[in-house]
């Protein structure tokens, strides 16, 4: 008598794996609730399933297909002017750290979104994991804001604070899982439909909680009304001329942020040292850092002093008289002064035309909810990101490109 058991085939295994490497994914961006470590675990698990699958030479086929589009060549072109700024930073291990930490994150994520495209059970998984793992963190996060004024010691971590310090940057986490849950839900249907829009007041209470004392944080405020601006002028560049709603939006964006740079203080900062920048608008700690990364930014107009060293950069650690606080104390908390301070005005400027053609080709797109969604994100990442969190952190560029991924996928799967 022979025994029949279950056997995973070679067929069988890859598509197990794959659908592994979807559910992680979809998982990692929620799992930062519990810190940057949570995000960490989910994403090592997904690159291990991906590696284990037998599709890997098609990983690495679809990314070199996607480098020569024109986005994929303007992001290459980025990442070439960005190679130079931290080949020439004062600490050239420390940039070039960063700057390969990114690359490898855009990779991921270009993988991830071919991986989702081609298997619509991945897909599938993927956006359920996104909306359960939204859900229930939510829950936990706001559970945590109200009910748990002293943090467990289970939930402790040494190396980087206690529990509420590390929902503090959850807040703009939450803003950007926002449009993807609705997106998802709808993109599911049925029941799911449903869950992804019980998401978005879950999520919205935890970006509402973290504004709230003792962790104030205005980011995911900020945040949403950036997701909000870029969907109205979305509307507007289909109603209007697109060569015209794009300049009024360039001429717009160039006049508030001159209106902005040529108000900050310059250092060095004394009793007499006036602010034009209500308070209310802009808080005096960001005026003086913003104040001094400027400076450092006029001092490398071409290339910057390298990726993620502005903070160590001669005058960042001095303290502010009678203001307890060094002059950057971690970051510039705005990624466009960072990004310009540390890469220089040919590295932005790589950027912001990479954006660009990005969202260009978002908006000529047949309009869908999805399309609504990816571009909700990019507001939301991008306005967040102009008062707080440095755009190196691992965290931050994962929400990011995770998403980023999902989506993109999802709106593939509408295509067809």
């Amino acid at each position: 008598m022979t025994h029949s058991s279950f056997t995973p085939t070679e067929s069988t295994l890859p598509r197990l794996f794959n659908e592994m490497a979807a559910v992680c994914a979809g998982l990692a961006v929620p799992f930062i609730a519990f810190g940057p470590g949570g995000m960490g675990v989910a994403i090592a698990m997904c690159i291990l399933a991906m590696a284990l699958s037998s599709d890997r030479s098609l990983f690495f086929s679809y990314t070199w297909h996607q480098a020569f589009t024109i986005v994929g060549m303007a992001v290459l072109f980025v990442f070439a002017c960005w190679l130079v700024s931290a080949l020439g930073s004062f600490e050239t291990g420390r940039s070039l750290e960063k700057w390969g930490r990114t690359l490898f994150f855009v990779f991921l994520a270009v993988m991830l979104w071919r991986l989702l495209s081609e298997s619509p059970r991945a897909l599938e998984l993927c956006l359920r994991a996104v909306i359960f793992g939204s859900l229930a963190c939510g829950i936990f996060v706001l559970l945590c804001q109200f009910f748990m004024p002293e943090t467990p010691d289970f939930l402790k971590y040494s190396s980087i604070g206690n529990l509420f310090t590390i929902q503090k940057g959850y807040g703009s986490v939450a803003a950007c899982l926002i449009p993807a849950t609705l997106v998802a839900g709808f993109v599911l249907g049925g029941r799911w439909r449903w869950l992804g829009v019980i998401c978005a007041p879950v999520l919205f209470g935890v970006v509402y909680s973290i504004w709230q004392p003792p962790i104030p944080s205005r980011a995911g405020l900020l945040g949403l009304s950036g997701g909000i601006l870029i969907l109205c002028f979305w509307v507007l560049i289909r109603t209007l001329p697109h060569h015209l709603a794009w300049m009024a939006t360039i001429v717009i964006t160039v006049l508030l942020s001159w209106t902005i740079i040529s108000r900050l203080p310059a250092p060095p900062i004394t009793d007499e040292t006036s602010f034009e920048i209500p308070f209310s608008l802009i808080d005096q700690h960001r005026q003086i850092i913003w104040g001094f990364t400027l400076e450092k930014a006029k001092a490398a107009p071409w290339f910057g002093h390298g990726p993620d060293v502005v903070n160590r950069l001669p005058g960042a650690d001095v303290w502010i008289p009678n203001f307890r606080q060094e002059y950057i104390p971690a970051h510039p908390h705005n990624w466009a002064l960072e990004i310009l301070a540390e890469t220089g005005g040919i590295g932005f400027s790589a950027l912001v035309v990479a954006l660009f053609l990005f969202l260009r080709e978002l908006v000529r797109a047949t309009p869908n909810i999805v399309i609504a969604g990816i571009l909700a994100l990019n507001g939301v990442f991008w306005a967040a990101g102009l008062v707080n969190v440095s755009f190196w952190s691992a965290w931050w560029q994962g929400t990011y490109l995770l998403l980023s991924a999902l989506l993109m996928a999802a709106m593939e799967k509408e295509k067809t």
